[in-house]
């Protein structure tokens, strides 16, 4: 149970990461006009990326203290 944990949050800290990433590449590539892009709809994602990430951080975190207790408990 505490494996799949880890790995969604892997997996979704990863998934945030690239779309911070896509939405920074459009806000920092902005004023090229053969590239039209939203910078708000953009510097939304960012944030929302941000977020994300950080609750797929707090997932692992407590992935972990549970695993730790487990084998606290089992020792």
């Amino acid at each position: 149970m505490i494996t799949p944990a880890l790995a969604s949050a892997v997996q979704g800290m990863q998934m945030n990461q690239r779309a911070f990433a896509r939405h920074a590449h459009r806000i920092a590539n902005s004023g090229d006009p053969a590239a039209p892009t939203d910078p708000t709809a953009d510097l939304v994602g960012v944030l929302v990326s941000q977020r994300g990430y950080e609750a797929n951080v707090a997932v692992a975190s407590k992935a972990d203290e549970m695993l730790g207790t487990l084998i606290d408990m089992l020792a």
